[in-house]
């Protein structure tokens, strides 16, 4: 993903300290999940909601992006209270978050808005719904809305876990070993390379420094370790119950 949240995953890769012989391809989540389903490419760091519905998807182990609580970079920004919303244009760049927004609607504030996939752009969005839907970097939540509402701070609120939106997922038929090892350093290196990524990044975007290092050291969580894969187990609920993802076994989720 082209996301800043994804670079303490995949700097590695750009990094004179990378060995690997393997190719970096970018491109936003729901573009990934198709070039995954096509075989195009060994693994994708790609929406957590792919793997609902492709169960013969392996997760890499131990790496994910996530949030305990608020996660900044994934909001809904609407004209009027959320109770009142009556159309939300879902940015066509995702596809955890929309499922997730729907599940929010429906849970928090009782009732089932029409939705719209529309490119990402709020005053475009805004001026066809009530509301929108938009994931990414955080300038572009500078946006003005009369009401923001922060899905992993409503996740948190709905359901005291955290939240993840995006894991690296693989084929049975891909060298999971070997992508696992390759993975897991590329994660261990970036974690001890936050402030040199901090300092690039907080540049190349015209963020403030301040702003990126919080995002990157107290937002994100990038460990899937037990706490976060209840949380995929309970969203996955969420999302049958919903109508929203078929009720079929998953061994990757498997207790």
């Amino acid at each position: 993903m082209p996301y800043l949240n994804a670079k303490p995953l995949i700097e590695w890769f750009h990094s004179d300290d990378c060995t690997m012989p393997v190719e970096v391809e970018y491109s936003v989540p729901s573009d990934l999940a198709g070039r995954l389903a096509a075989g195009h490419v060994d693994a994708a760091l790609v929406s957590t909601f792919e793997l609902f519905n492709r169960p013969e998807l392996r997760i890499i182990p131990g790496i994910a992006i996530g949030a305990d609580g608020p996660v900044e970079s994934v909001r809904i920004f609407s004209k009027v209270p959320f109770a009142s919303i009556k159309s939300i244009a879902m940015d066509s760049s995702s596809l955890t978050s929309v499922a997730l927004s729907k599940i929010l609607m429906a849970e928090m504030y009782g009732h089932k808005p029409h939705c719209e996939t529309m490119a990402p752009d709020p005053v475009r969005m805004l001026e066809k719904c009530d509301a929108a839907l938009i994931i990414g970097d955080l300038h572009i939540f500078e946006t003005q809305a009369a009401y923001q509402l922060d899905l992993g701070a409503a996740w948190k609120e709905l359901t005291g876990l955290p939240f993840v939106y995006a894991l690296w997922l693989a084929p049975e038929s891909a060298p999971l070993s070997d992508l696992t090892a390759a993975l897991r350093a590329a994660m261990r290196w970036g974690l001890d390379h936050l402030d040199q990524l901090t300092a690039r990044w907080s540049i190349d975007l015209a963020l403030p420094t301040a702003r990126v290092k919080r995002y990157f050291r107290q937002i994100m969580r990038y460990e899937l370790d037990d706490s976060a894969l209840i949380g995929v187990r309970r969203y996955r609920e969420l999302c049958i119950a919903h109508g929203l993802a078929p009720d079929a076994p998953i061994p990757a989720l498997a207790d």
